[in-house]
């Protein structure tokens, strides 16, 4: 028979063509991630690049703003204010600062002899002098001076024109305190010129930089037509850019971020990045054309693209070269590989001798099928004998959740108080437990117990105590004679050791008197109708079921009305986080007392939510809580 397909040709084609396939989906979506990581690569180092810029023009202004504040802190440190001191204080500051048009002081009339007292130094004429600022106009009205002063704190004021010097300023500012009171304001008037000189350095892939002041006016801009007279809003008007007033309004707002949009004058689509000047509450901004910054994504998505396809011709090489060494022995592992893959363990394989790799493969192939029958066999006992278990388990817990009471509200009829309780089992079957039922219509017996332990046998001990403590508590007993009664009954025949803390309480609905025994027990927590906790020191006796001579005692709290008793086991303040830490007693009462306002149901659910993400889902020990409130 002529081979008209030979096998080399078949299995490239079959394990070719689905490779091709899914190479060229996956070369298409790695040009598609590539490309997304690359511009959000480009938007993450402007980001940071336009951050960078603005935390140093930040820098700048801050040492800009030091005449001013050394001015303060001369003044706030003498006595009485020197007039001649500050002048040469200020000349010296003037003269090692070119940036600083002048500096000066202004006072409360309060503070300065009842009358108005503002001054500024400056230069004029090539001298320094000193100027009355309170001749000229009120300063007391005026922005640079009630704001710091009332704020208690320095301030940037909008670049504006000065009165003296004539020309473009903005003014930094801080409250003179004496005493824990403002007594005046020192201040000092920076050129524009040094703004406009830092920015000018400053280039982000070859777009321009503007700055905005803290009502949308551009204190810069490379067009020098726009400073102080445009705002970004009245090009958003004039231009009809609604997207550019929302621009302007997350710039104000002191956010970050990076936009795309349409250049006013030529329609290019441009990036702008804006971040804010935390010192004055301006905004930084830089705008790119976006075909600056999509030239250098494409080329590396070229590159990467270049690189994948070679690889992509490399394989394909590789799979017709490794397809032509492939024979008969081949085909025949292939149909006995399917034919198990249906589920014919029983199947024969002819192997032969050549040593070759096949070879190998085939008697490998024969081993593993036969051990896959014995794994199954095991594997189907093992699951059968498994399943049992967790039904025997799950019935066992089913038991046990029974045995708990598990509607709420427990007495709907009763207004007197509120009760609701929870239990988390951190095995299957559960060791704690608790209980509440009426001894008589006015005393409601409220149990709380952790048994040693986990699993079936603190689940079977568990159910034993319950049981016996229903028979033991009457009315005619006190907590600490039926935990007597009851330890009597469990210390008989205890050969496995088991024991269990406890805590009995004996509820008076109409008198808020709770009588108590405490079986060696968490002490119990009261939380007031304002939120307070408070935990109860009760006299803890050992266990039940450790020593049946032993005499429990009697103890005695009384609840007012909207107070709250919370019962717990030991898993709430012991449930233990990744690190090993403890969710300890302290957490659990503040978690009370900021939560005290919810209702009880709410409070535990979310307390047992909270605990189950501080331990990851990790749950060590069982978990169960019981909060009784007293209503009237």
């Amino acid at each position: 028979m002529k081979i008209k397909r030979p096998i080399w040709l078949k299995l490239t084609a079959r394990l070719g063509i689905p490779l091709i396939i899914i190479y060229m989906f996956v070369l298409i979506y790695n040009y598609i991630i590539n490309k997304n990581n690359a511009l959000d690569q480009t938007k993450r180092y402007l980001k940071e690049l336009t951050r960078h810029n603005a935390q140093k023009l930040d820098r700048e202004f801050e040492q800009l703003s030091q005449t001013s504040n050394s001015i303060r802190n001369l003044v706030e440190s003498t006595d009485t204010y020197n007039e001649d001191l500050v002048f040469d204080f200020v000349v010296k500051e003037l003269e090692s600062d070119p940036d600083n048009v002048g500096s000066g002081v202004a006072f409360y009339p309060e503070a300065f002899k009842n009358k108005k007292y503002a001054n500024f130094i400056h230069r004029k004429d090539g001298e320094f002098a000193m100027s009355d600022v309170a001749a000229q106009y009120d300063y007391l009205k005026e922005d640079w001076f009630v704001i710091p002063a009332v704020l208690k704190k320095g301030y940037w004021s909008d670049p504006f024109w000065g009165r003296i010097s004539k020309t473009l300023l903005m003014l930094r500012a801080y409250p003179i305190i004496k005493k824990d009171k403002v007594i005046g304001v020192s201040y000092a008037d920076i050129s524009l010129k040094v703004m406009s000189e830092m920015l000018s350095n400053i280039k982000i892939m070859n777009g321009y930089t503007f700055i905005i002041s803290k009502n949308g006016t551009f204190i810069y801009h490379p067009r020098e037509d726009y400073i102080m007279v445009e705002s970004i809003f009245s090009l958003a008007e004039q231009y009809g850019r609604p997207e550019l007033r929302e621009l302007g309004r997350s710039m104000l707002a002191g956010e970050s971020g990076i936009e795309s949009y349409n250049d006013l004058d030529n329609d290019q689509k441009k990036w702008i990045v804006y971040t804010p000047i935390q010192s004055t509450g301006w905004s930084f901004a830089a705008v790119i054309p976006e075909e600056i910054v999509l030239s250098e994504v494409r080329k590396n998505v070229i590159k990467q693209f270049l690189i994948m396809f070679s690889g992509l011709i490399i394989v394909l090489v590789i799979i017709i070269i490794s397809a032509k060494r492939f024979s008969v022995p081949m085909k025949k592992l292939v149909d006995v590989t399917e034919r198990i893959a249906y589920g014919e363990l029983d199947v024969k394989m002819e192997t032969n001798d050549s040593q070759d790799e096949i070879a190998a493969l085939q008697h490998s192939f024969v081993k593993m099928v036969a051990d896959l029958k014995q794994y199954i066999s095991n594997l189907t006992s093992v699951t059968q004998a498994k399943e049992a278990v967790e039904s025997e388990m799950r019935i066992a817990r089913q038991i046990q959740e029974s045995l708990l009471p598990q509607i709420f509200p427990a007495f709907p009829h009763r207004k007197e108080f509120d009760l609701y309780a929870k239990n988390i089992a951190a095995k299957e079957v559960a060791g704690d437990f608790y209980d509440f039922f009426f001894l008589n219509d006015n005393v409601l017996a409220v149990i709380m117990a952790d048994v040693s332990g986990k699993g079936i046998s603190a689940g079977l001990f568990m159910a034993v105590t319950r049981t016996l403590l229903k028979t033991v508590c009457t009315v005619d007993l006190t907590p600490a004679e039926a935990l007597n009664k009851a330890n009597y009954i469990l210390c008989q025949d205890n050969d496995a050791c088991m024991f269990t803390t406890l805590f009995l309480g004996f509820y008076d609905v109409s008198t808020g008197v709770l009588t108590y025994s405490n079986a060696g027990h968490d002490y119990p927590i009261i939380i007031s109708e304002s939120g307070i906790s408070k935990v109860v020191k009760t006299e803890q006796d050992i266990a039940l079921g450790i020593d049946d001579e032993h005499e429990f005692h009697n103890g005695e709290i009384k609840l007012d009305v909207n107070e709250s008793l919370i019962l717990y086991t030991d898993g709430v303040i012991e449930a233990t986080d990744a690190d090993n830490n403890l969710f300890g007693e302290d957490r659990f009462l503040n978690y009370l007392e900021e939560n005290h306002s919810l209702t009880m149901e709410e409070l535990i659910n979310k307390l047992t939510d909270q605990l189950a993400d501080f331990q990851r889902n990790r749950q060590f020990d069982d978990i169960t809580l019981l909060f009784l409130k007293r209503n009237m």
